[in-house]
Formats: structure tokens, sequence, C-alpha cells
């Protein structure tokens, strides 16, 4: 709990400091609609308001008070669909939590069976009588325990089937990527479209962690989220200005337009410097998960369509994450 507390803390802070960042470049008053249109803007660039705000500000054109004014009826859809959103995702955090307590339940109440009647085998023969009502009464005790576990499942399983019921009624914004707030591919289409005719090109970054598949294994489904989430809120902060596209699982791309391949592989190798310097942590025993490295590979688009730059970024991103991984590579 005290990491996510801190990881929240800390993406609070990022996006704060982005929105006062924006507002300082275009020379806006710190009013509290135009600090709401920036942060809204920033943390959700795939939605309606954020894609209008990237539209108004293309090839650095600054907002106006005007242009605030006009984009509040924008925020305020924006607003009101993030209330339900937000509201099922936490009771989603919640059910996943007592889930992942249950089967730590589970798991000690078996190590625990294990261990005690490994002690019991080991008594003598003088000692048998009592060791049959010993391990009678473990039994007793391994169903009393296994009884009440299977009851707070099936409690568990009738919340997690309302909350189902719940998420499928919620309209779906199909533009943004519900676990982490950056653009699906859907959501980058247009962008995506207009990169071949930029007149002074674009770079690109493929870029994914080492070792996710290891850390669900290990530590289940709910844990590599948290992961996810802390890189993207490394990603954001270290690479600002770049457009963040959740292409598919653990493949995100960064976009940077009209500039230079350096500038964009410098940004993701203070990425990786900060994802390295991380130390992530279960929520509730506080464990740490270890070291966590990301591996990227930067490209550089000159008319050229997105397809054609990415499958260089992936080519320079296999090599990158050859071995131990925790690299960028930007060139043959």
């Amino acid at each position: 709990m005290i990491w996510e507390a801190q990881r929240q803390a800390e993406e609070r802070w990022d996006a704060e400091r982005e929105a006062m960042l924006f507002l300082e470049a275009h020379r806006l008053a710190h009013t509290p609609d135009s600090h709401a249109v920036a942060l809204h803007a920033l943390r959700h660039p795939g939605s309606v308001l954020g894609r209008e705000v990237a539209r108004r500000t293309d090839g650095g054109v600054r907002l106006t008070p005007d242009d605030v004014d006009s984009l509040r009826p924008l925020l305020r859809v924006h607003e009101e669909a993030g209330h339900s959103h937000e509201a099922w995702q936490r009771d989603l955090g919640v059910q996943a939590e007592r889930l992942e307590s249950l089967t730590t339940d589970a798991r000690q109440i078996a190590r625990d069976f294990t261990s005690d009647m490994a002690a019991l085998s080991g008594v003598d023969r003088d000692a048998e009588a009592r060791s049959a009502g010993d391990v009678a009464g473990l039994l007793e005790q391994l169903i009393a325990r296994i009884a009440k576990t299977e009851r707070e499942l099936a409690e568990l399983s009738g919340h997690i089937a309302a909350l189902r019921d719940r998420i499928d009624t919620v309209p779906r914004n199909e533009d943004v990527d519900p676990l982490t707030g950056v653009m699906t591919p859907t959501g980058a289409r247009q962008m995506i479209a207009e990169l071949p005719d930029l007149a002074h090109g674009y770079v690109l970054a493929s870029c994914g962690l080492d070792d996710l598949d290891a850390i669900e294994a290990r530590y289940g489904r709910s844990v590599a989220d948290n992961v996810v989430r802390a890189f993207v809120a490394t990603l954001r902060q270290s690479c600002v200005g770049a457009d963040i596209i959740r292409w598919q699982d653990n493949l995100f791309v960064l976009l940077l337009r009209g500039r230079p391949l350096s500038h964009l592989a410098m940004m993701m190798e203070e990425a990786r410097g900060a994802m390295l310097a991380r130390t992530l942590r279960l929520r509730g025993s506080g464990e740490p998960i270890g070291v966590v490295t990301l591996s990227a590979g930067v490209a550089m688009g000159q008319g050229a369509e997105l397809p054609e730059v990415l499958d260089r970024a992936e080519a320079f991103r296999a090599v990158a994450s050859a071995g131990q991984g925790n690299r960028v590579v930007s060139r043959a």
C-alpha cells in the first residue's frame, strides 16, 4: 500500500509538473480552467480533448485564452466519462488485492500443513498414539481453514461477477488504453496517417520491459499491471513532448515530430536510467520486486509510413533486448 501511494503521488506530481510547463510554454495564465485543460490533454492525449489540443497546437502554435474557453465543453465531457471509468477501476483494484490475499492464504495453508506433517512424521514409535491424535487435530484445523477460504472466495466471486456486469455497461473509449491512460493505435490513427507528410519527418521509438513476463509469472497479473503503470509514468517524465502509444501488450511506441533521431534516443536513455533506478515493491508486504529494465529501438522516418519505420525500430529493439537487455539501440 505504501508503494502504491508513493507511485500515485509520483504520477500526480509528474502530471502537475508537465501541466505547469505546458502553460508556461503557451504563455497562459494559471487559471483553474487552463490548468484543467492542460492536465487532461497531457494525461489523456488520445481523448477528444487531447486530440483537439494537439490539432490546435500542431506546428508550434500557442493556445490562447479563447482556445481554453472553447475547450471547456470538451473538458466537461472528458471529466464525466472519467468518473465512471475511475470508479470501476478502483473497485477492480480492490477485488484484485482481495484475490491476491486469498491466494496467499491458500498457499500458506498448504505450507503450514506440509510443515506440520513433516514434523509429525519424525516422532518415535512410543508416541504413535499421540501422533495419530495430532494428525486428526491438524486435519480438523485444515478443513476449517479451507472452508473459511472457500466461503471468502465464493463471496469474492460474486463481487467480481457484479463488477464485470458494471464494466460491461460502461461506454468504452477505444482511443485510450484503460490501464495506462495513453493512446491506443485507434486513438492515434489520425496522427499516424499524417506522419508521411511531415516536412521535417519524425522519429519513432519502440520499447518494452525486459522482464514483464517473468514478473507476471512470479507475482501475478495485478503486480505486472502496476509495473506497466510505473513504466509509463517513467516514459512520461523522461520523454516530455513525445506522443506515447500502447501498441500492444508490452510494446509501446513513442513518436516525436520534427526532431533529430538523437533527441529521442537521449530521451529513451534517460527513461532507461530512470527505470533502472526505481525501487518497485509489492503492495502489502513491501517486498522488492527487483530491478526492472527496459529496452528500446529508435528509428527515423522521413516521408515513410509508420509500419516501415516501426519495423526498423523493432529490429533495433530486438538487438537491444538480446542477452540481459537494458539497452537503447538507434543504429545498426
